[in-house]
């Protein structure tokens, strides 16, 4: 399995793997084409094997209260539903971080216990309007970081 970049003729089957992946939502396929048409996908990632993706993460900007960018946020991450539960999603998401080489802090909204692994953290001090109580939202950063609101990009909104 190889761990790059997508071109452009990979993108039909990311929108198909998203839709499989969260079924019956399309909200993730959408949300990834409006933030691709947009030009606001920092950097994404596939998964390949055998000419077909198998694995897609994606990674945007994440900005302070005043729109200043703070560093990245993770999502969508998605595996196609029959290779799931196979350590394809977490590959991308450990070979994904290690390729952006982290100059800067990096946040996740997921399962605590999942993302744990790759060396999220609660921090109480960054706050998500996605979740209030702090339960879910984390961040991959090198040292403490200033008390703040973290925002995404305005798609995320919908």
């Amino acid at each position: 399995m190889l761990i790059r970049k997508p071109t452009d003729t990979d993108y039909s089957q990311i929108y198909n793997l998203l839709e499989r992946a969260f079924a019956p939502s399309v909200t993730e396929a959408e949300l990834v084409k409006n933030l691709r048409n947009k030009s606001k996908i920092s950097v994404d990632f596939v998964a390949v094997e055998n000419g077909g993706v198998k694995a897609y993460v994606c990674y945007t900007a994440a900005y302070d209260g005043q729109k200043n960018k703070i560093g990245l946020h993770l999502a969508p991450v998605a595996v196609l539903p029959e290779r799931q539960h196979q350590g394809i999603g977490q590959r991308i998401v450990k070979e994904s971080l290690t390729l952006l080489r982290r100059e800067q802090p990096v946040y996740v909204l997921g399962d605590p216990e999942y993302y744990i692994r790759f060396g999220f953290r609660k921090d109480k001090t960054q706050k998500c309007a996605f979740d209030s109580e702090g339960e879910h939202f984390m961040v991959l950063s090198d040292g403490p970081l200033p008390p703040r609101d973290v925002l995404y990009e305005d798609e995320f909104m919908v």
